[in-house]
């Protein structure tokens, strides 16, 4: 698994429970874009940490602890955002807060470090990083999804 590249043993301890309480297998990234389906989030996830990870090796001024957690984490709101299987309805609270209010709720009720809560939290906007691995996973979250969504020319 990923996060046993986390050698920080709090923060890996914080994914790996963050993770473990989230069924990202259940569930689709988005409802109606990127892996957009049953898996998908956990599909995203994957891709979006590994992106992350290999980043940290190419670019070794990155904190590749703090960036790797920060992309296993991203989107753990999404499972408190849209409603049970199969229907993946918004929830009262998906609607009104979203995925990344409602993934920093859970992160911080994890007692997730700040730079972790900042990069999830400017996930959607790059302009607001403050962080060299803020801006990375954003980078890297669009990626993904523009890996899975346009065509390909035959």
């Amino acid at each position: 698994m990923l996060s046993s590249e986390i050698h920080d043993e709090p923060l890996r301890a914080l994914v790996s429970r963050v993770v473990g309480d989230t069924p990202l297998r259940a569930y689709p990234a988005t409802p109606d874009g990127h892996h957009s389906y049953a898996g998908g989030l956990l599909e995203h996830t994957v891709g979006v940490a590994t992106i992350c990870h290999e980043l940290a090796q190419l670019h070794p001024r990155l904190r590749g602890d703090l960036l790797l957690a920060a992309a296993l984490v991203h989107d753990v709101g999404r499972t408190r955002e849209l409603g049970a299987p199969p229907a993946f309805r918004p929830t009262e609270d998906g609607q009104l807060l979203g995925h990344v209010h409602l993934g920093l709720r859970t992160l911080e009720a994890a007692q997730a470090p700040a730079e972790l809560l900042h990069a999830v939290a400017v996930h959607h906007d790059v302009r607001a990083a403050r962080t060299a691995e803020a801006a990375v996973l954003y980078h890297a979250n669009q990626l993904d999804a523009v890996a899975a969504t346009r065509p390909i020319p035959e």
